[in-house]
């Protein structure tokens, strides 16, 4: 059944904004490895940083499709490195960043070989029970619907 997409994608949101420390899933060569990292977001999307001789980085580049989870929510996306942090462009999610993860920023932040991503999701599952009913509602975030599926 169709649900609204905006309440949807609202709550997303707010968990993003409240819950800044996700798991990230990253793949390539039959080889899969998940991971805590420290998130900020604009919206849907979804920023963290790494360094380039990390298994993560390594992974995306050959893989860029990821998920993050943090409790009963599963994002679906698509990675994509946007430089680091010393880049003008990223001036704004830099201070971003500084302002809710101050410690992981000064301990990595400016290292050499320090790269920024960016996480565009693609569908967004949230698992609920409603009623005591156990339900899941999912977002698809490129075509703006959003779903509740009823497993009773």
């Amino acid at each position: 059944m169709r649900i609204d997409f905006e309440k949807l994608k609202n709550e997303v949101i707010f968990n993003l904004e409240n819950n800044r420390t996700w798991v990230l899933s990253t793949a390539s060569d039959g080889n899969v490895s998940s991971r805590s990292m420290s998130i900020i977001n604009k919206g849907l999307n979804i920023y963290f940083q790494t360094n380039k001789c990390y298994i993560k980085h390594n992974q995306i580049n050959k893989n860029n499709n990821v998920a993050l989870c943090f409790n009963n929510i599963s994002i679906e996306g698509v990675a994509e490195e946007i430089g680091d942090w010393k880049d003008e462009k990223n001036k704004e999610l830099m201070e971003l960043y500084k302002s809710v993860h101050l410690s992981s920023f000064n301990a990595y932040g400016l290292l050499d070989g320090q790269v920024v991503y960016k996480v565009t999701p693609k569908k967004i599952k949230i698992w609920k029970y409603i009623n005591g009913n156990p339900i899941r509602q999912n977002l698809y975030v490129n075509e703006e619907i959003a779903e509740e599926l009823d497993f009773m």
